[in-house]
């Protein structure tokens, strides 16, 4: 054995190769160089650090700034900031380190758990600092499903709760990752991947209404392409081909010069030019998962509120409201949809504007004046799932045992100022609200008014012409005029009934609204109904005249606040050129409740329909329900949330149980394959091809075997060169290595170890050797690739070993030079170049 041979004098007292792999004296304390900087030094950024974490702060700040019209209140700010102070700290450390990417991984985890309570959240927490289980439940679901739900709810979003897990783990993944990479490598490109796909993702998750259009253009591409310039003269020697600073600044200025002229030349052209207030969001795409049709409409209960009746509400308090304006409105719901059976809440309003889920919290859309009122809902009062409101709600806070069940499915149209509560009011809740309060409807309508136009309907109402023609015949002011004419005819003409008492005559006058009850009330010979048939058909005829109209259902609060069920009433809105909807009350078309049918008329109705005839059975949708009781045959949408650490949930906690162990039992095939195939893939290229390429493949393969293990082995170097460096990792422990980085000489290996340079020789020896080669050779030098191998894996701990197994780096192993050769021109592109 040759004296160079590291195994020619073994040492006694050699260490493990667990020591060695870890790093030997540079773990150990005592043993430390004195001369290596200690990690907190190290740990402290030079210039270069402390300027690629401002140009990272900036980047991934100006990149967040796109979330700002999706939140309301300045709580997501504070969880964003907060996150990437964080971010960037743990990237740093993770680059000055030289962390794994695993490593690095799981500290950001820890850190958007622990710390993402008492940073965001702030919910559920222990004297307001450490995270309960429900904390970390909330960031778990939040964090991965949230921005499916943040996508849904009506923007802004009120920041508070759960829905900061959103800002905090974007700022945290923005800093940590932008300023990870840019420490890591050097490449130039590979610096604007992450803030750039961050700008992407806020402006894609943000609103149609831009959040900084100044600051997000010009200002991110600005921070950006400084800090590239920044980069890239970091890399550059200070000449190069005889150009100096000088000339690279005059190459920059007209390369940015051309940009943009470049860029002023191709606005006018590039999609979207034409219309700058189109804005194409993921949000606008997304169809939130509610059917407000589920939800019997309340139009056709409204006799319940009437006299005589058997829910015995028109003297009753249904509602109670504190604070609202003598003359003010509650809106119970806006029915802007008729299918030829009942006046319903369409899952998207005619602007396209659907029903989205809102906090406690909504921003203003329109002027009014503003309003403090609090809503009180009696036991045997008001119930359903319509949530009376007042104009246009700009805050909602309910109060109660039921409050975080009504809270927490709250859903809302803007433009029809309707919100539902699947949950459903049952009676004894309270809630606040907040709202700008538009002018109450006019008890005398005005002689013009521009209104919309291009008003239709799927449902034939012909039905309606002949009456149309006879109230409209001296009628001026075009559609407005002529609807104003028909509101008149049907007070001045009209009668009044509720239906009377069970065994009264005028129990012929049915309840609903569908075409063959509405052609029954215009084809009399005199109007005879209450708001329900008034309201629905005029609002039909505003349509039939092509004027966008909808019916509305309410009711005016007593002085005292007090609404009562003679206090509920339902009136017509109708669009105007603005886009703006006018109220015309149901004093404007609604006849006195005194002027009921005379005895004449209910003789003749009578013997038209026959007396007492119930409407026809039919199996109808909850939305299309006739009847005062429909309580009874509503569909029941009360959906309880389930607490997902309560023991008494043992199928939840089964289902949580198989998908831990099945994740198990995937990363253990996981490993098992990959295993199985890299085992596979040393033994083919020992056994195939030929001879001097199979010895190449049995070193290829021991190489990349141990660079998983976690040996450095360097690239572009002799076998003989790389063999030093796997023998010294094996024999090297508790000695300092040499100023230059080389592992010491003269070390000995451990008893029974399979030395690495004796493999390398061999293989040298059938490579470079005479003729072919003898392939029993080169299962011999397989047979001892193999020991070696295990002897570096049985030296290191179970962690490591399993990380190994885990690595597919071996299996997309390459031909590798053994040689310095020049570099070709073409890998010059600085694309993946690592520090």
């Amino acid at each position: 054995m040759s004296a160079a041979d590291p195994t020619s004098n073994r040492a006694t007292d050699a260490p493990g190769l667990a020591d060695a792999l870890r790093g030997g004296p540079a773990r150990r304390r005592t043993r430390r160089d004195p001369d290596a900087p200690s990690v907190l030094a190290r740990l402290v950024p030079d210039r270069d650090g402390l300027v690629d974490i401002g140009f990272a702060a900036a980047l991934v700040s100006i990149a967040l700034v796109g979330m700002r019209t999706g939140f309301l209140g300045a709580e997501w700010v504070v969880a964003a900031w907060a996150g990437l102070v964080l971010g960037l700290l743990v990237g740093h450390v993770a680059a000055t380190l030289r962390w794994a990417a695993l490593t690095g991984f799981l500290v950001l985890a820890g850190v958007y758990f622990l710390l993402g309570g008492p940073l965001a959240v702030r919910d559920s927490l222990v004297a307001g600092v450490l995270p309960t289980p429900q904390t970390v439940a909330d960031l778990a679901v939040w964090g991965v499903e949230g921005w499916k739900r943040w996508l849904t709810l009506l923007p802004p979003v009120d920041a508070r709760g759960p829905v900061l897990a959103l800002p905090w783990l974007a700022g945290l993944l923005g800093g940590a990752l932008t300023l990870g990479l840019a420490r890591r490598w050097t490449s130039v490109p590979l610096t604007a991947v992450t803030p750039v796909a961050l700008l992407a993702a806020s402006i894609a998750f943000g609103t149609t209404r831009p959040a900084a259009l100044l600051v997000q253009g010009v200002g991110f591409a600005a921070v950006l392409v400084g800090w590239l310039v920044v980069r890239s003269h970091r890399l550059r020697a200070p000449l190069q081909n005889g150009a100096g600073r000088r000339a690279r600044l005059l190459t920059g200025a007209a390369l940015a010069g051309g940009a943009l002229l470049a860029g002023g030349l191709a606005t006018p052209v590039l999609p979207g030019a034409g219309d700058p207030a189109a804005r194409d969001v993921v949000r606008t795409r997304l169809v939130p998962p509610l059917e407000v049709s589920q939800f019997a409409s309340p139009l056709p209960g409204y006799r319940q509120y009437t006299e005589p009746n058997e829910a015995d509400l028109y003297e009753e308090e249904v509602l109670r409201v504190a604070g609202l304006p003598e003359g003010a409105m509650v809106r119970f719901a806006t029915l802007d949809r008729y299918d030829g059976l009942v006046w319903g809440a369409a899952d998207r309003s005619a602007d396209g504007v659907p029903f989205q889920q809102v906090g406690s919290r909504i921003a203003e859309s329109g002027p009014g004046t503003p309003v403090e009122v609090q809503v009180s809902v009696p036991d045997g009062g008001y119930s359903g799932t319509w949530l009376p409101t007042v104009g246009e709600p700009t805050r909602i806070e309910f109060d109660g045992p039921r409050a975080d069940d009504l809270a927490d499915a709250l859903w809302l149209n803007t433009a029809t100022d309707t919100a539902v509560v699947p949950a459903g009011l049952l009676g004894g809740e309270t809630y606040r609200m907040s709202a700008m309060l538009p002018p109450a409807p006019a008890e005398e309508l005005p002689e013009d008014l521009a209104v919309a136009g291009g008003a239709s309907l799927d449902v034939d109402t012909d039905f309606l012409d002949a009456r149309i023609d006879a109230w409209t015949a001296r009628a001026e002011g075009g559609a407005w005029g002529r609807l104003r004419a028909v509101a008149a005819a049907m007070r001045t003409e009209g009668t009044y009934t509720d239906g009377g008492t069970a065994g009264s005559v005028e129990s012929v006058y049915l309840p609903g609204h569908a075409v063959s009850r509405l052609t029954r009330f215009v084809g009399s010979t005199k109007l005879a109904g209450n708001d329900e048939q008034y309201a629905a058909t005029l609002a039909l005829v505003g349509q039939r005249l092509g004027i966008p109209t909808r019916v509305v259902m309410g009711a005016e609060p007593q002085a005292d606040g007090v609404v009562r069920g003679k206090d509920v009433h339902a009136w017509v809105e109708v669009q105007q050129d603005d886009g703006s909807w006018f109220p015309v009350g149901w004093e404007t078309f609604v006849p006195s409740r005194d002027k009921a049918p005379s005895e004449q008329q209910l003789r003749t109705e009578e013997q038209q329909v026959g007396a007492q005839v119930p409407p026809p059975a039919g199996v109808s949708p909850p939305s299309v329900l006739q009847g005062p009781d429909q309580a009874q045959n509503a569909t029941d949408v009360e959906r309880r949330e389930r607490n997902p650490l309560d023991p008494t949930q043992w199928a939840l906690w089964l289902q949580l149980l198989a998908g831990v162990v099945l994740l198990l039992l995937l990363a253990a095939a996981y490993v098992a394959v990959v295993r199985w195939l890299k085992a596979r893939r040393r033994r083919r290229h020992a056994s195939t091809g030929p001879v001097p390429a199979r010895a190449a493949w049995v070193w290829r393969d021991l190489v990349a075997e141990a660079r998983a293990v976690g040996v450095d082995v360097p690239r572009g170097v002799t076998r003989r060169e790389q063999a030093d460096h796997l023998d010294a990792a094996v024999a090297l422990a508790g000695r300092p290595r040499t100023p230059d980085g080389e592992a010491a000489r003269g070390v000995a290996l451990p008893d029974g170890v399979v030395p690495s340079a004796q493999v390398a020789a061999g293989v040298d020896a059938v490579v470079f050797g005479p003729g072919d080669g003898d392939p029993t050779r080169t299962t011999t030098l397989f047979d001892d690739a193999e020991r070696a191998r295990r002897t570096l894996r049985s030296g290191t701990g179970r962690w490591a070993r399993l990380r190994s197994d885990a690595d597919p780096r071996p299996l997309l192993a390459r031909t590798e030079r053994t040689g310095r050769r020049p570099r070709p021109a073409w890998r010059s592109v600085p694309v993946l170049r690592r520090t």
